[in-house]
Protein backbone atom coordinates (compact mmCIF):
# COMPACT_ATOMS: atom_id res chain seq x y z
CA UNK A 1 0.00 0.00 0.00
CA UNK A 2 3.11 2.59 0.76
CA UNK A 3 4.53 1.94 -2.86
CA UNK A 4 0.54 2.48 -4.68
CA UNK A 5 0.70 5.35 -2.26
CA UNK A 6 -2.86 4.49 -0.74
CA UNK A 7 -4.50 6.76 0.86
CA UNK A 8 -6.39 5.77 4.51
CA UNK A 9 -9.83 7.48 4.87
CA UNK A 10 -10.94 7.98 8.38
CA UNK A 11 -14.55 8.76 10.29
CA UNK A 12 -14.63 9.40 13.26
CA UNK A 13 -16.07 11.92 16.40
CA UNK A 14 -14.44 14.79 14.97
CA UNK A 15 -15.38 14.13 11.34
CA UNK A 16 -13.84 12.49 8.30
CA UNK A 17 -10.42 12.44 7.32
CA UNK A 18 -8.08 11.39 4.73
CA UNK A 19 -3.79 10.40 5.69
CA UNK A 20 -1.92 9.66 3.06
CA UNK A 21 -0.41 6.51 4.18
CA UNK A 22 3.06 8.00 4.45
CA UNK A 23 2.00 9.60 7.19
CA UNK A 24 -0.08 7.00 8.77
CA UNK A 25 2.77 4.87 10.54
CA UNK A 26 4.44 6.48 13.52
CA UNK A 27 7.67 5.85 14.54
CA UNK A 28 8.30 4.76 18.21
CA UNK A 29 10.36 7.99 18.91
CA UNK A 30 8.81 8.81 22.44
CA UNK A 31 5.45 7.13 22.31
CA UNK A 32 6.71 3.25 21.51
CA UNK A 33 2.49 2.63 22.32
CA UNK A 34 1.19 4.33 19.25
CA UNK A 35 1.76 2.91 16.17
CA UNK A 36 -0.74 5.29 13.66
CA UNK A 37 -2.14 8.46 13.89
CA UNK A 38 -5.83 7.14 14.32
CA UNK A 39 -7.39 8.88 17.53
CA UNK A 40 -9.42 7.23 19.79
CA UNK A 41 -12.93 6.58 18.59
CA UNK A 42 -11.65 6.75 15.07
CA UNK A 43 -12.18 3.77 12.31
CA UNK A 44 -10.73 3.31 8.74
CA UNK A 45 -13.09 3.14 6.45
CA UNK A 46 -12.12 2.72 3.50
CA UNK A 47 -8.52 2.78 1.15
CA UNK A 48 -8.17 4.58 -2.07
CA UNK A 49 -5.29 3.99 -4.40
CA UNK A 50 -4.52 6.20 -7.09
CA UNK A 51 -5.14 5.32 -10.38
CA UNK A 52 -1.99 3.24 -11.92
CA UNK A 53 -0.64 5.03 -15.31
CA UNK A 54 -0.59 2.31 -18.43
CA UNK A 55 2.41 -0.09 -18.69
CA UNK A 56 2.90 -0.10 -14.52
CA UNK A 57 3.41 -3.28 -12.96
CA UNK A 58 3.29 -3.81 -9.14
CA UNK A 59 5.27 -6.92 -7.13
CA UNK A 60 5.97 -7.56 -3.71
CA UNK A 61 8.44 -10.28 -2.34
CA UNK A 62 8.69 -11.22 1.01
CA UNK A 63 11.40 -13.17 2.09
CA UNK A 64 11.04 -15.06 5.61
CA UNK A 65 12.73 -18.30 7.47
CA UNK A 66 9.80 -20.41 7.08
CA UNK A 67 7.03 -20.85 5.21
CA UNK A 68 4.99 -21.26 8.41
CA UNK A 69 6.27 -17.99 9.97
CA UNK A 70 4.39 -14.81 8.51
CA UNK A 71 6.60 -11.98 9.69
CA UNK A 72 8.83 -10.70 7.08
CA UNK A 73 12.63 -10.85 7.40
CA UNK A 74 12.58 -8.87 4.35
CA UNK A 75 9.92 -7.69 2.04
CA UNK A 76 10.29 -5.35 -1.19
CA UNK A 77 7.24 -3.78 -2.97
CA UNK A 78 7.83 -2.30 -6.00
CA UNK A 79 5.61 -0.15 -8.81
CA UNK A 80 7.55 0.26 -11.81
CA UNK A 81 6.28 2.02 -15.00
CA UNK A 82 9.06 1.22 -17.73
CA UNK A 83 8.72 2.37 -21.12
CA UNK A 84 10.94 1.73 -24.08
CA UNK A 85 13.49 -0.49 -21.79
CA UNK A 86 13.50 2.50 -19.60
CA UNK A 87 11.72 2.99 -15.92
CA UNK A 88 9.81 6.21 -16.33
CA UNK A 89 8.54 6.19 -12.70
CA UNK A 90 9.13 3.83 -9.62
CA UNK A 91 8.08 3.43 -6.18
CA UNK A 92 9.39 1.36 -3.68
CA UNK A 93 8.95 0.17 -0.56
CA UNK A 94 10.47 -1.78 2.11
CA UNK A 95 8.88 -3.89 5.19
CA UNK A 96 10.34 -6.16 7.95
CA UNK A 97 13.05 -3.78 8.36
CA UNK A 98 11.68 -1.40 10.98
CA UNK A 99 8.76 -0.37 12.73
CA UNK A 100 6.87 0.58 9.49
CA UNK A 101 6.74 0.20 5.84
CA UNK A 102 9.54 1.82 4.78
CA UNK A 103 9.68 4.19 1.37
CA UNK A 104 12.84 4.83 -0.22
CA UNK A 105 12.76 8.12 -2.25
CA UNK A 106 16.61 7.57 -2.89
CA UNK A 107 16.16 4.39 -4.31
CA UNK A 108 13.27 5.68 -6.82
CA UNK A 109 15.48 8.26 -7.87
CA UNK A 110 18.30 5.66 -9.03
CA UNK A 111 15.56 4.27 -11.31
CA UNK A 112 13.66 6.73 -12.19
CA UNK A 113 15.25 7.41 -16.29
CA UNK A 114 17.37 5.00 -16.33
CA UNK A 115 17.54 1.64 -18.50
CA UNK A 116 15.91 -1.64 -17.04
CA UNK A 117 19.02 -3.74 -16.38
CA UNK A 118 20.08 -5.67 -13.61
CA UNK A 119 23.24 -3.30 -12.29
CA UNK A 120 20.64 0.23 -11.66
CA UNK A 121 18.45 -2.25 -9.61
CA UNK A 122 21.42 -3.25 -7.28
CA UNK A 123 22.47 0.27 -7.43
CA UNK A 124 19.08 1.58 -5.99
CA UNK A 125 19.01 -1.16 -3.45
CA UNK A 126 22.36 0.30 -2.29
CA UNK A 127 20.79 3.61 -2.20
CA UNK A 128 17.62 2.04 -0.01
CA UNK A 129 19.86 0.82 2.46
CA UNK A 130 22.39 3.38 2.55
CA UNK A 131 22.92 4.75 5.98
CA UNK A 132 20.83 1.64 7.83
CA UNK A 133 21.89 1.31 11.31
CA UNK A 134 20.60 -2.15 12.15
CA UNK A 135 21.35 -4.08 15.66
CA UNK A 136 24.15 -6.45 16.52
CA UNK A 137 21.35 -9.26 15.81
CA UNK A 138 19.88 -7.91 12.61
CA UNK A 139 22.67 -6.65 10.77
CA UNK A 140 21.95 -9.69 8.29
CA UNK A 141 18.52 -7.72 7.14
CA UNK A 142 20.74 -5.43 5.06
CA UNK A 143 22.26 -7.33 2.38
CA UNK A 144 18.91 -9.58 2.74
CA UNK A 145 17.04 -6.58 1.95
CA UNK A 146 19.44 -5.24 -1.15
CA UNK A 147 18.84 -8.90 -2.64
CA UNK A 148 15.02 -8.62 -1.77
CA UNK A 149 15.07 -5.04 -3.38
CA UNK A 150 17.08 -6.37 -6.45
CA UNK A 151 15.06 -9.47 -7.30
CA UNK A 152 11.49 -7.82 -6.72
CA UNK A 153 12.86 -5.31 -9.40
CA UNK A 154 14.22 -7.78 -11.44
CA UNK A 155 10.63 -9.72 -11.30
CA UNK A 156 8.15 -6.72 -11.76
CA UNK A 157 10.22 -5.76 -14.85
CA UNK A 158 10.54 -9.80 -16.55
CA UNK A 159 7.74 -11.17 -15.74
CA UNK A 160 4.64 -11.29 -18.09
Amino acid sequence: MTALEAVIHVQGPNGERDVPIDQFYLLPGTTPHLENVLAPGELITYVTLPPLAPGTRSYYLKLRDRASYEFALASAAVVVEANGGRVRRARLALGGVGTRPWRSREAERVLEGHPVDEHIFKQAAEAALHGAKPLHDNAFKVQLSKLCIARALHNVTTSA
